[in-house]
């Protein structure tokens, strides 16, 4: 049986690197390609900015198997794949201080707060789900397959498909409801 990742990176974060790439870095390099379309060299960046906090933060963290822990490699890559795609986009929206005013992000304040509102009740509703309810939602809303996202959710890939559903039908009709009291 081989020794669990998270337990390599704690005894020796050198092996810990060289078992992290063994086991995880291929899968996330063709998952960042495929999914998220960066190249092979932003990839592999963000796989190692991915590593670099594991391996600094895992004694905060105790892993029941390596399925957890590759959950949590997962989660940790999606952020750093979010974040960088964040930081692009805030670089490319800059607006001159002279064109504020004239900015159509800036005129509409009323839209503005609907969505800023909608955004609340959707987070206080993912809030209420268990970590892997969260995580199906999250990744199948990147678009992962049934058959990966089994991978790192304890559930069989046809059960996933049913449960996507219902928390998807779920969270909408609670949404609902709750902006129609909010409106009244």
């Amino acid at each position: 049986m081989q020794k669990e990742t998270h337990i390599i990176i704690r005894e020796n974060p050198d092996m810990g690197l060289e078992s992290f790439y063994l086991r995880y870095g291929k899968q996330l390099l063709a998952y960042s390609l495929k999914n998220w379309q960066t190249d092979e060299d932003t990839a592999w960046e963000l796989i190692y900015k991915t590593y670099e906090k594991i391996s600094k933060q895992i004694d905060k963290y105790n892993f029941k198997n390596e399925e957890k822990f590759a959950s949590f490699v997962l989660v940790s890559f999606l952020n750093n794949l979010r974040n960088h795609y964040r930081d692009i986009k805030k670089q490319i929206e800059i607006v001159p201080e002279e064109n504020i005013k004239l900015h159509p992000a800036f005129s509409d304040d009323d839209q503005e707060q609907t969505e800023s509102a909608k955004l609340q009740l959707l987070n206080e509703e993912l809030a209420k789900l268990e970590d892997w309810e969260r995580m199906l939602l999250l990744l199948k809303a990147q678009q992962m397959p049934y058959s990966e996202i089994a991978k790192y959710i304890d559930k069989p890939e046809n059960q996933l498909k049913v449960y996507y559903a219902r928390l998807k039908r779920k969270i909408t009709e609670k949404m609902t409801l709750k902006m129609e009291v909010n409106h009244e």
